[in-house]
């Protein structure tokens, strides 16, 4: 990284068409783990909320590069979850035909799981990027849908992203 280079740059990268290769090689990961679906807030081990290009793994999965919101995908379909501040940058940036705009604040990820996770799904989270907290409540969304919520071993974006993350 170039020292001199601003902290914060205000230059759009995201690029709607990674999207779809993407998000259908995390399908293949999951697929191959066992699993059904994988939730991918916006935050790294520490529960920073601006995270170093190389823990941004929603912007790499959903083009969506605002500063909170998470997704969630699922074999057949996916949502991205942003906050009122992101409504308009987030229709800009994802591929709406394959990542449905919600509300981070009104639904978020627990109640869109509770709504859409099949029964005996296995959803995975990466525990890494959660805090207790948060894994209790997105463990008791999922099993309130009939599913079962899975720790994975390495992060199923980290394995498909490699070292292409944040590009």
């Amino acid at each position: 990284m170039d020292k001199n280079a601003p902290f914060q740059t205000y230059d759009d990268r995201s690029d709607a068409a990674t999207c779809a290769p993407r998000l259908a090689a995390l399908r293949a990961e999951l697929a191959k783990r066992g699993l059904d679906g994988f939730v991918v807030p916006h935050s790294d081990e520490y529960q920073s909320e601006y995270l170093p290009e190389c823990n941004e793994r929603l912007a790499w999965l959903t083009a969506f590069t605002g500063s909170a919101g998470g997704a969630v995908v699922l074999k057949d379909k996916a949502a991205v979850f942003v906050d009122g501040r992101y409504t308009l940058q987030v229709r800009q940036q994802t591929d709406t035909k394959l990542f449905e705009p919600r509300d981070l604040v009104a639904e978020g990820p627990n109640a869109w799981l509770e709504e859409n996770a099949p029964k005996g799904a296995k959803i995975g989270f990466d525990p890494w990027v959660h805090s207790a907290a948060s894994a209790d409540a997105l463990r008791a969304s999922v099993e309130k849908a009939g599913a079962t919520l899975v720790p994975t071993d390495g992060n199923p974006v980290d394995a498909v992203a490699g070292t292409a993350r944040g590009a």
